[in-house]
């Protein structure tokens, strides 16, 4: 009985996802037929744009040339990025083994006098053709 269901629902949320498809599809249709004068200012924008970003790759190309502390700054970041995604891994892995432990967890700790809430909890997600639909805790 509950593939019926499913079947039934699968097949509602496909009709009404290619409805919207479509229905998008219509608008862009109109809102791409648009008038003489508006394509040319969209034209100018665009060339616009292209010129503000060239000037903004001169302008950080001749930093790194010109400013050894901004290459500095730069591999700092990196640095500091990697140091950040290494230290949310090590949480992350802590929290897991905690909560594999003790069931899901639900605590506050403070970190520079400012409470911090750390939770866990197990996580259910439905999925379609590997595409997640939804998730429900």
């Amino acid at each position: 009985m509950s593939d019926q269901i499913f079947k039934t629902l699968i097949e509602k949320l496909t009709a009404k996802q290619e409805a919207l498809k479509e229905t998008k599809g219509l608008m862009r249709d109109l809102e791409n037929d648009v008038p003489m004068e508006l394509e040319e200012l969209l034209i100018t924008f665009k060339d616009l744009k292209k010129q503000v970003k060239e000037g903004k790759d001169k302008h950080l190309s001749q930093l790194l040339k010109d400013n050894l502390e901004y290459g500095e700054y730069r591999e700092q970041v990196q640095e500091l990025r990697e140091e950040i995604a290494q230290t949310k891994l090590e949480l992350f892995t802590e929290a897991a083994k905690q909560s594999r432990e003790k069931g899901s967890l639900d605590q506050t700790v403070n970190v520079q006098g400012v409470p911090v809430r750390l939770q866990t909890q197990s996580e259910v997600s439905v999925y379609i053709n590997g595409k997640v639909l939804a998730a429900k805790t």
